[in-house]
Formats: structure tokens, sequence, C-alpha cells
């Protein structure tokens, strides 16, 4: 490949994310969608129509043998991650799948294994890592803008109804708040912060025996994190950085960040962007993040679409360059944050969760 090469993308899944997909590669330089493929033809056939000039197809495999493509992009769920990554890596054809990579550390280290063997492409789908706001603030906090980092805070929750069959509290579909949403935070975490030294937590069950909630507490070198996920209430969804010079709050929704702000201090930061959810709160936030204030720095980076042609254009470029690993978020990346995950589900729940 040339570095003018446009890679031709292919979709596993037609599903919500994989919508998403199709509509933001059309602003991502280097890339174009070619095809889509499910089980039922039938609704491959209708995603496809709804983009001019993607293929259809019945099958991963089928797909992957048509000369179509040259990279696919796995949307499915969960559970079916590894067999449709193996399958892609078998092929020799390079793989993004979207996060989680798998639903157990265990199956992404036979992802990384296959993927090493073969020397094939593959790359977890945090599609949050390569934001603009994330990559110029991750780029501010080295050069020192808030001093030395003291502490993150990250709050991810949505409420959602329980019901036993729904892909956030169905085992089989590999279900969770962690894996759903704790995810994007313990990994940006590690993209801002580095390795943590050590991390404990607690969470609760929901009836059918996934996570509804967690608490994590992430210790890095001089700083520490605190992360919140759940299902059973609405959360701040608000992502703070604390550092002994200053504090960064990237307002909700944080994991598709558009803006961040600088603070000259935590005070000032929690009274003009609060993490609650209550009406004055809210009004406060609407009213204060508008106004020219002293001493507060306002860092937008507006993007159109969801926000995933960043990461199509991060793998493109890799891809193009024949590059095993995205340099900015390798397999170690997402298998680092599944060893989290693992080790806080291998602890028995601290409650039922009786009103999911």
């Amino acid at each position: 490949m040339t570095e003018n090469t446009t890679i031709r993308w292919g979709i596993a899944g037609t599903g919500t994310i994989a919508t998403q997909f199709a509509s933001d590669i059309g602003f991502a330089r280097g890339a174009t969608l070619s095809a889509v493929c499910s089980r039922d033809l039938a609704k491959a056939r209708q995603f496809a129509v709804r983009h001019s000039g993607v293929a259809s197809f019945g099958s991963l495999q089928s797909m992957i043998s048509s000369g179509e493509i040259d990279a696919v992009y796995i949307a499915t769920p969960n559970a079916v991650h590894l067999a449709q990554t193996l399958e892609c890596i078998a092929a020799g054809i390079p793989v993004l799948v979207e996060k989680p990579l798998t639903a157990s550390l265990g199956e992404a280290l036979e992802i990384e294994k296959a993927a090493r063997a073969a020397g094939s492409f593959v790359m977890e789908a945090l599609w949050s890592r390569y934001l603009p706001a994330i990559t110029n603030l991750r780029r501010a906090l080295r050069d020192g803008r808030i001093g030395t980092i003291r502490k993150l805070e990250a709050d991810l929750a949505w409420k959602h109804d329980y019901d036993p069959e729904s892909r956030f509290f169905d085992k089989s579909q590999g279900g969770g708040a962690l894996h759903d949403l704790g995810i994007y935070a313990i990994s940006l975490a590690r993209y801002l912060l580095g390795d943590p030294v050590s991390a404990d937590a607690s969470w609760r069950a929901a009836p059918s025996g996934v996570d509804i909630a967690s608490t994590l507490h992430m210790r890095f070198s001089g700083a520490e994190a605190e992360i919140r996920c759940g299902f059973n209430r609405q959360g701040s969804n608000r992502l703070l950085i604390e550092g002994d010079k200053g504090v960064v709050v990237i307002a909700a929704p944080f994991i598709k960040a558009e803006r961040f702000t600088v603070y000259p201090s935590r005070r000032l930061a929690d009274l003009l962007e609060p993490g609650g959810n209550s009406l004055p709160e809210k009004l406060r936030r609407k009213i204060f993040t508008r106004l020219p204030l002293p001493g507060v720095e306002r860092h937008v980076h507006g993007f159109q679409g969801s926000g995933l042609q960043f990461e199509i254009e991060a793998a493109s470029s890799a891809i193009r360059q024949g590059l095993g690993e995205e340099p900015d978020n390798r397999l170690e990346d997402a298998i680092a944050a599944l060893r989290v995950i693992d080790a806080v589900l291998a602890k028995p729940p601290a409650a039922q969760d009786t009103a999911a």
C-alpha cells in the first residue's frame, strides 16, 4: 500500500454502533465503507441500501473472501468478538474490534497470541482515545499545564431498566457495567496517567449476576484515580483531573469530549461545573460554562458526526503503514484494561441490586 491508498472497510454487524461507524467514515480521511455482513442477509441488505456503493454479505467469511475489503470493523456483541477476530486474523485481514476487545481477559490473550503469530493488525475500537479534545488534553498534561497530577475522577453511569435479556444485563452477551462503561474510564486513565501501580474495587450485582455498578480505586505513581460506573443511576458523566497548579474538567459526556476547561482551583471547578445532576447544578453549568471568567481557559474541539472518524483514520493510517498495532492503542492497552476488570469481578459482589 502507498500513503495515498484508501482503506476499504467492511462492517460485521448492523446495529447502532455499526450505523454510527458507517456515518462517521464519511468524515474520515483515507477510508471508505465498501461492505457489510450479517448472519441475517436481509439485515445486511437493508443496511447496505442506506449507504451507496456498499456490498452486502450473509457471513463474515463471504465478505472477507470477496475481494471488496481491506479491513474489517467488528460491531457485533462482545460474546462473538473472539471468534470473528480470529477469523479475520486467519485470513490475514486487519481488524478493528469494538470495545471491549472481548468479554474476558483469557479471550483477549488468545487474540494477542494469534495476532503476534500471524503478524496481523488488531486494534480495539476505544474511540474516545482519538477525540481531538482528549489528544490535546494529553499533550497539555504532559506539558505540565496543571502541574503534577494528583487525582483523576471519572463517573460514567446511565440508568437502564433491568431486563435479563438485554445486552446490558445478559452474561452470555458479555453484559455488565464495567465492560460497557467502566472500560472507557479505565482506558483513558491509563492513556493519561500511565500504568497503575495497584487497583482495588467493589461492585454490585444485578439479579442476572453481571455487575450493575462498580467503584474502582487505581493508584499511579504520585496520583490516584477514582472511577465509578453503573446502570442503576444517572451519573455526572464528567471527568476531572486535579494537579497542584490547576484542575481540568471534561464535561458530560466525557467519552464524547468536545472540549475541556482548565480552572485555577478545585473549588472553582466544582462551583462552576459541579458533578451533580440537580436542577440548580445543571443551571449553574449552563450559565457559567458560557461566560468569560478570569483564570479559566476553555479549549473547544468540536467535530461532525459521532466522533468515530478519528479512530477510523488512526487505524487506516496504521494499516497503510503495514503496522501490527496502532502506536497509541496497542493490544497490551486493551489487555491491561481487561486485566483490571477481571480482577474486580473475581471478587464477590458487595451486594445484589434488588431494585435493578
